[in-house]
């Protein structure tokens, strides 16, 4: 369903003003754009698209315009986006919240989780090592099927 494509990867077009508030002038370069790292050059981590106060507004919206599988429809897209970022992403815990991030003017040093990488890092080469060695747990077996 094109509701689906809108709510599920279009959110992303919020990216291109971060970008523009990082660059502070019209220029794009697809590489840095792709790199998703821009919020280090300008201190802020804006993404107002991403969040998940605007999910039950979303449903209801959707609901009266045009019934509840639509709602559902848009609803699932934009909250499978949103925890697959969550889980993804840098951010610290409560980062999907637009009330967060105004709370701390949007700034990266406040909503960034930067230890984030290193930690993911180590674990998956800890998770590494326990498979080659054939000790690696039940939960880890079956969490790498989806992550």
């Amino acid at each position: 369903m094109l509701v689906s494509l809108v709510f599920g990867v279009l959110i992303d077009l919020d990216h291109f003003v971060d970008y523009y508030y990082a660059e502070r002038r019209p220029v794009f370069n697809l590489r840095d754009f792709l790199a998703t790292r821009y919020w280090r050059k300008s201190g802020r981590v804006l993404v107002l698209f991403h969040a998940f106060e605007y999910l039950p507004l979303l449903f209801f919206v959707w609901q009266a315009w045009k019934g509840r599988r639509w709602a559902v429809a848009a609803t699932s897209a934009m909250a499978s986006h949103l925890v697959a970022d969550h889980f993804a992403n840098e951010l610290k815990p409560l980062g999907y919240f637009i009330s967060y991030r105004i709370k701390h003017g949007f700034r990266a040093s406040e909503l960034m989780d930067f230890d984030h990488d290193g930690r993911l890092q180590a674990s998956r080469r800890r998770r590494a090592e326990l498979a080659r060695a054939g000790r690696l747990p039940l939960r880890d077996r079956l969490l790498s099927l989806f992550v």
